[in-house]
């Protein structure tokens, strides 16, 4: 059997990293998904709040919890994107 060659071994790792990537990203947007509906079913939706201040206090909560758990850990995504619309 012939080894591969470097542009072989090497497409297929970049072939690996982008099925890393789009699995990341559905775990994401599963994580998104499941989050949305709480908020909704917990009223949020229908706050008359700026986008920037319910993103402030989603990072206040979630350091509230961060501590108590001993996590120190940044979020996946620490810089919350206050110009997402739901």
């Amino acid at each position: 059997m012939a080894r591969k060659t470097l542009a072989e071994r090497r497409s297929e790792k970049l072939d690996e990293l982008e099925r890393i990537k789009s699995d990341l990203a559905r775990i994401e947007e599963r994580a998104a998904m499941q989050i949305g509906k709480l908020a909704v079913r917990a009223g949020l939706a229908d706050l008359d709040i700026e986008d920037e201040q319910l993103a402030k206090e989603f990072v206040a909560l979630a350091a509230k919890f961060q501590s108590k758990s001993g996590k120190k850990d940044k979020p996946a995504s620490s810089n919350v994107d206050s110009t997402a619309q739901s």
